[in-house]
């Protein structure tokens, strides 16, 4: 391995396999090898057509002259294989699992690909959105989710790993799942059920440009994917996926492998030898592998406000994605957590309503002493769902009305000081009603004489229900006062750092008194000045070396600036400790607590 800590791999698609010569082969090796460090590939038997076996056997041979490790992979694609084919509109040419000639040849790709390898990966076009008449009759009257989730289990285990562990007892066989995850369930994917019979997983963890793709997907995503499925299938995750495409400049594209190696990937795939070899965005991999490698040595288990999402969800998508690209540390996970020393604080989208017993273990949570964060998509939809369960725990209505806000209100720095805050733009919220002093309100928004609560919170047992409203284009959390924000990350934090600042900064928490920030690259940015709040007390933080020889003022460690009560209203509360830090855009500090 060229890294400790994590492996270097890439992907070789079956069409590029059919046609490169060794001489080229050799060519582009020695170049990855100068520039990116590759210590392991996956050759695909079939994307299309099938991987000629004497070009398996000749990248194999190639490969061990480099020491390079290799196992397979699938792309489940295929051109029509008869006329009759032509009536099915499939995307991207993915399979109709109702068609017995298409099955049949998945089930030979399957069979093909155990006998050249011990171990295999499924590119993530292992779905199904085919509603040809086929398709149609079979799935009679069932739901489209229901049938496509069943079929693709279904298709899992007779067509994929049936015939793979036939042929070949010890295959190990890999699913990589997509980077949208809010539609899984309507295409197929089905980790909740997949994970039990899959020996690994994987995950898409591209984000590209995230406001000039089809996707629109936060940077945050990089990180957050790989953290939810770790939770779903823990010590079985084996990489995050990324690729160059769409991606405008260097640093987007090496942005999605940061945040991957963030997350503690085992292995970071760079999708595919044909778009890596030559092209200028790889060239920075090696020197910047190197220092995510000595920094990731150093770092505990990654923490952060944990967000449920149960399987096969939907709802206000990516709302953790965007609340951590403005600085606040989550943790996607899927199972409701249970509340302890490990989790005091948990928070709820609308995602979480697909679960018909979360109001229970809501309830449970706040009772037993815990912080349920439920932002306002949780609040409308439990309110149409379970009006009466979610009575018992807040005062908070809504009658369809808007909210828009150019004004804040938030915490001052006196006891009952208040800050007062105003915009030179406007932002939408869906407005929510409280009781006063039933519910208390934190943080208001609104215009000129009339507000209502965006941060409030109900006690509940020995424990409280936390509401937030967000503006409702997600993005505009961006755009949110540094104040707003900074109150936002306190109320939110569950690891004891936050950051007071603008957004665009976003931090990463571990278990062992060790923290990372990054400057996001994105169009605008600049340097950012801010400060870190830790609660208790501490001298400085320590610089994390990255293993580069070291400027004499990038190594001093940064000394506090203050030490205060946590309650400004009683001056014997615990204390937080507050530090200066810069940080210039493209550029991540890693620091340990001491």
């Amino acid at each position: 391995m060229h890294y400790k800590n994590f492996k270097t791999v890439t992907y070789c698609v079956a069409g590029w396999v059919n046609h490169i010569t060794e001489k080229d082969l050799r060519e582009q090796t020695e170049w990855l090898q100068k520039y990116v460090g590759i210590d392991k590939i996956y050759l695909e038997t079939y994307r299309d057509e099938f991987a000629k076996k004497e070009q398996l056997d000749m990248f194999k041979r190639v490969m061990a002259d480099y020491g390079i490790e290799v196992s397979g992979g699938i792309t489940t694609v295929t051109p029509d294989l008869n006329e009759s084919d032509k009536k099915r509109q499939r995307l991207f040419n993915t399979f109709c699992y109702c068609n017995e000639p298409m099955r049949a040849r998945l089930k030979e790709v399957s069979e093909y690909t155990a006998a050249n390898f011990d171990e295999f990966i499924i590119d993530d076009f292992f779905f199904t959105q085919c509603q040809c008449e086929d398709c149609v009759r079979e799935k009679g009257d069932r739901s489209w989710e229901e049938f496509r989730l069943a079929k693709m289990l279904e298709v899992s285990r007779e067509l994929i790993i049936g015939p793979a562990k036939k042929v070949n007892p010890k295959v190990h066989i890999i699913i990589k799942y997509p980077n949208w995850r809010e539609s899984f369930a309507q295409t197929g994917y089905n980790p909740g059920q997949q994970r039990d019979i899959f020996d690994s997983i994987y995950t898409g963890t591209e984000t590209r440009h995230g406001a000039q793709t089809d996707q629109h997907l936060p940077r945050y995503l990089s990180y957050s994917l790989m953290r939810y499925f770790e939770s779903a299938a823990p010590g079985r995750n084996g990489g995050g996926w990324f690729d160059p495409f769409d991606c405008d400049r260097i640093d987007t594209y090496l942005e999605q492998a940061y945040f991957t190696a963030f997350a503690k990937a085992k292995e970071i795939m760079m999708f595919c030898w044909p778009a890596l070899a030559g092209n200028k965005r790889a060239t920075p991999l090696g020197f910047m592998y190197q220092k995510l490698d000595a920094i990731v040595g150093q770092l505990g288990q990654p923490q952060g406000l944990k967000v449920y999402i149960p399987f096969n969800s939907q709802g206000e998508d990516h709302i953790e994605d965007f609340l951590g690209m403005a600085g606040i540390p989550m943790e996607p996970v899927c199972d409701f957590p249970e509340f302890g020393e490990a989790c005091s604080k948990v928070m709820v989208t609308a995602a979480a309503l697909k679960d018909e017993t979360v109001l229970q273990k809501v309830e449970a949570f706040a009772a037993a002493g815990g912080n349920v964060i439920a932002t306002a998509g949780f609040i409308i939809g439990a309110l149409q769902k379970y009006p009466d369960q979610l009575g018992k725990l807040t005062s908070v209505s809504y009658t369809n009305r808007t909210l828009i806000a150019d004004e804040f209100q938030c915490a001052g720095l006196g006891p009952m000081g208040k800050n007062y805050i105003k915009t030179g733009s406007s932002f939408t919220y869906r407005l929510l009603e409280h009781r006063n002093n039933a519910t208390w309100s934190v943080m208001n928004a609104g215009h000129g004489e009339y507000h209502e609560s965006i941060l409030c919170y109900d006690t509940y047992g020995k424990g409280r229900l936390t509401i937030v409203n967000l503006p409702e284009m997600p993005s505009k959390i961006y755009e949110l006062p540094p104040q707003v924000l900074t109150q936002l990350r306190q109320e939110l934090d569950a690891t004891g750092i936050w950051i007071d600042g603008a957004a665009g900064v976003s931090l990463f928490t571990y278990d062992n008194k060790t923290f990372g920030l990054y400057n996001t690259t994105w169009d605008g940015c600049a340097p950012q000045e801010f400060f870190v709040h830790v609660k208790g007390e501490a001298e400085e933080l320590k610089r994390l070396s990255d293993g580069s020889p070291a400027m004499p003022w990038s190594s001093f460690p940064v000394k506090k600036v203050y030490s205060r009560p946590l309650d400004p209203r009683n001056p014997n509360s615990s204390k937080e400790t507050v530090f200066y830090v810069r940080i210039q855009p493209g550029d991540f500090c890693f620091f340990e607590i001491q």
